[in-house]
């Protein structure tokens, strides 16, 4: 019996559809990623490189003028004292407030963890600092922190701690510490519910073989916990240490960087160069210095991570 030969026509119009499907397959992909992309472009590479290529101008802002100075604005930042200063603030605000916030948010994460008559209830109220109104929760502060009629000086002075009302945030000794732990208390919620959540995963056998190997609370927690944790953890640090770096609104409303600049980070300065001095270019070059902080710490983080460099 003679076997059929496959005609020569039918196989390459056969490949050439196998073909077309496969560029079809490829434009749909591309298809479905063009709208994050082109968003990603609108909202993140073009306002950069607009910010970046202002660094590099001089703009006078009633005239709509610029003039192109190339690095001046970064040479005058780097030399004024005010940059270092709000460097220094803008690293010891945000290494406290992560440091109290991981602190207070592993402490309520490990209590709600435990099993007690009302838990649910507590762990609605504890997301209350992190959902309220920043504007509102600042007026909050504002009045409770308030020298005259502050309810937290008036309570201090019922109980004999002080005679006199504390400007908690006009007193440049005080004004930094004041405003870390309203920071501190606004957003420590959300490391409580990333630690939580990790908690409530951890398998049981574990606890039961520490327990059975006659290791105590502060073991279980070093030995089994913390391991359990870590990933976790240098997550919650690494979001927060940029978003509390980079944090504005909070402090802008609380002291405006006052008093005498203690609490100005690089934020404030680059509003105040911009939109205050009405130097946009050295505006600009200040938030291109946050960016290039924020990227070179995200590098070597997560490279840090990687090699298990941080503990």
């Amino acid at each position: 019996m003679q076997r059929a030969t496959p005609n020569p026509g039918v196989r390459q119009s056969t490949l050439a559809a196998e073909r077309g499907w496969r560029i079809s397959d490829s434009l749909k992909g591309f298809l479905f990623v063009a709208p994050s992309l082109v968003l990603l472009i609108a909202f993140a590479a073009y306002p950069l490189a607009s910010s970046l290529w202002l660094s590099l101008q001089e703009v006078q802002v009633f005239s709509n003028q610029q003039e192109f100075i190339g690095l001046k604005n970064y040479s005058e930042l780097l030399s004024s004292n005010d940059f270092w200063s709000s460097l220094w603030n803008g690293s010891l605000f945000s290494v406290a407030t992560v440091s109290l916030q991981l602190l207070a948010g592993i402490g309520t994460a490990l209590l709600l963890n435990n099993a007690f008559r009302g838990r649910a209830l507590v762990r609605g109220l504890i997301l209350f600092p992190f959902v309220v109104p920043t504007i509102v929760a600042i007026l909050i502060w504002k009045w409770m922190l308030n020298d005259l009629y502050g309810i937290i000086n008036l309570f201090l002075m019922k109980i004999g701690m002080i005679h006199e009302g504390i400007a908690w945030l006009g007193s440049p000794d005080l004004a930094m510490g004041s405003v870390i732990v309203v920071n501190v208390w606004m957003f420590f919620p959300f490391i409580t519910i990333q630690v939580l959540a990790r908690l409530q995963v951890i398998p049981i056998d574990l606890f039961e073989a520490a327990y059975m190997d006659g290791a105590g609370a502060l073991q279980r927690f070093r030995y089994v916990v913390l391991p359990e944790l870590r990933s976790t953890i240098l997550l919650v640090v690494f979001i927060r240490g940029l978003w509390m770096f980079n944090k504005f609104d909070t402090i802008w409303l609380l002291t405006q960087g006052g008093p005498v600049g203690r609490t100005q980070t690089l934020p404030i300065l680059a509003y105040l160069r911009a939109f205050q001095e009405y130097r946009l270019g050295a505006g600009a070059a200040a938030s291109a210095c946050i960016f290039m902080l924020l990227a070179a710490f995200g590098a070597w983080y997560t490279r840090a991570m990687r090699r298990g460099m941080v503990p």
